[in-house]
């Protein structure tokens, strides 16, 4: 199950792996039972869902492998299948570096690195090219705090009098011998030099003039250029979708998406273009990402804590002054046809879902790992991709102890038509129930933890708990595989699932999301 959702509970929390706390007791000494006895099983698991495109984060992978090799009962036997591992599932260096950084994170103080992790540093660049080299560190220098040229001189890497040689003497010295301009040795270290230069030149000009020779994306110039529309043009053809796609909020913030700029015509062409998304079904879930973070922009925390204290303006005074009024229509307009041509790369599950969503008034809290989208965007957004991809999906509010079924599929403002003083979040599996309606999955979307505050007195000691719900609903309905799915959009406090295989809840909202959603629904959690 941690694979996917990143806990050893029912409960996946976006932000990744390592974002809130480090990795518990309970999920070290689960891992230590298997290192004990069943290391090949963990190994082989990894594996086989190494290709899986469902794993919201892969840095959860390392994670758990980084866990094994620190493991009390690790044996010299067991270490290098485990480093072994590590390399056979390793498809990028930021995966490797991932590896190191939670192998730093485990080791205890002053603790050198175990000649197992160095072996392994080694056989990591031993099996690179100096060509493949070279592309590494043009690309990046290093990750989480480490670069190359620090695992270089941990691993003990020797390649003197080859190729490769000359590529590892620039990255620990700079050393630059002069070869015959036509040699691939002078090739090389012309490509190592363009790419520093790149990362320090603070003129524009020269930067735009070197990044397509080096396809550089953004990542790769000196920050100081990040704010030129220039830098951008040039970079953008070189980026991946998800690459662009992340970048739309910040490339709205500089200015560079107004009416007819070149940055907007190369953002349009990108999403328009069928071909290229075609087969990426990933990029639904940041399409969808992105739509809502574009459709609504809402102003910087900082500068409404500005205008409040520095400028004494009233919030009614700052809505006047600055609505929050959607933005770049054309991109918006160009991200929903991206997003249903990407939503038909899903392969659909032809189950039988039901979506009910919370309309009380804290459905305009922010989401956790994502504040500017609200609990109620998020449910939308995420209901209209649903429609998307599946034909039989039915769509309901919470309305105090029952749901009201309805067609909310048009926009956010049809469901803020409905109100609710609390919501019961069973209602949904009565209401089922009750009606003999057969569904597959339950959708739950609740925006806050402590809904129960809200209900009243009387009604309390009624409410049947999700859980039992949908034990009852299940065997009433002789539908034993039924599951449930609880959204809290706000915190990662809210539990509904009570360790059955059935049931998971979900916190906040970020692109791993409906990766990890959809690999429950699929039975890929073990």
């Amino acid at each position: 199950m941690f694979i996917w959702a990143g806990s050893i509970n029912p409960k996946y929390i976006s932000g990744g792996p390592d974002k809130y706390k480090p990795p518990t007791k309970a999920k070290q000494d689960l891992l230590d039972e298997f290192v004990k006895n069943s290391s090949k099983d963990l190994l082989d698991l990894i594996i086989s869902v190494n290709e899986d495109k469902l794993i919201p984060y892969r840095a959860t992978l390392y994670s758990i492998l980084a866990c094994a090799l620190n493991s009390e009962a690790i044996t010299d036997k067991i270490k290098p299948e485990i480093t072994a591992t590590v390399l056979k599932i390793c498809k990028s260096d930021e995966e490797f570096f991932d590896f190191i950084k939670y192998i730093t994170t485990l080791r205890q103080k002053k603790c050198k690195f175990s000649t197992s992790v160095g072996k392994t540093v080694r056989q990591f660049y031993n099996r690179k090219t100096a060509l493949d080299l070279v592309h590494s560190y043009a690309k990046y220098k290093g990750y989480h705090s480490w670069t190359h040229k620090d695992l270089i001189k941990l691993g003990h890497v020797n390649t003197k009098a080859t190729l490769k040689g000359v590529v590892v003497s620039y990255i620990l010295k700079k050393e630059i011998i002069e070869y015959e301009p036509a040699t691939e040795a002078q090739q090389l270290l012309d490509t190592l030099k363009k790419a520093e230069l790149l990362r320090r030149t603070s003129d524009h000009i020269l930067a735009v003039s070197i990044i397509p020779d080096m396809k550089a994306t953004i990542n790769q110039v000196e920050p100081c250029l990040r704010k030129s529309a220039e830098v951008w043009n040039a970079v953008l053809p070189n980026m991946s979708l998800s690459e662009v796609l992340r970048s739309l909020p910040k490339l709205y913030k500089l200015g560079f998406l107004k009416r007819d700029t070149p940055t907007q015509i190369l953002i349009n062409g990108f999403l328009t273009n069928a071909e290229k998304n075609k087969g990426k079904r990933n990029s639904s879930d940041r399409s969808m990402y992105s739509y809502e973070k574009l459709r609504k922009r809402k102003l910087d925390p900082k500068f409404v804590e500005h205008l409040e204290k520095d400028m004494k303006l009233t919030d009614e005074e700052i809505r006047k002054k600055y609505p929050a009024e959607a933005k770049c229509p054309i991109i918006i307009n160009n991200l929903q046809k991206c997003m249903t041509v990407a939503c038909s790369n899903v392969q659909p599950l032809g189950k039988r879902y039901m979506v009910t969503i919370d309309v009380t008034d804290k459905r305009d809290i922010g989401c956790l790992h994502n504040k500017n989208i609200t609990g109620l965007e998020a449910a939308v957004a995420f209901t209209m991709a649903l429609l998307k991809v599946e034909k039989n999906v039915t769509v309901a509010v919470y309305k105090d102890r029952d749901i009201v079924v309805g067609q909310f599929y048009e926009h956010v403002q049809k469901l803020r038509q409905h109100n609710s003083l609390f919501l019961t979040p069973s209602a949904s599996i009565v209401w089922a129930s009750t009606q003999k309606k057969h569904i597959d999955i339950f959708y739950n979307f609740i925006h806050h933890k402590e809904y129960h505050v809200t209900i009243p007195i009387n009604h309390r000691d009624k409410i049947i708990k999700p859980a039992v719900a949908l034990e009852r609903y299940r065997k009433k309905l002789n539908l034993p595989n039924t599951k449930l799915i609880s959204f809290c959009m706000s915190s990662p406090h809210l539990t509904f699932a009570n360790g059955s295989q059935n049931l998971l809840d979900v916190a906040g909202l970020d692109t791993g999301v409906p990766k990890a959603v959809e690999a429950f629904c699929r039975g890929n959690f073990c």
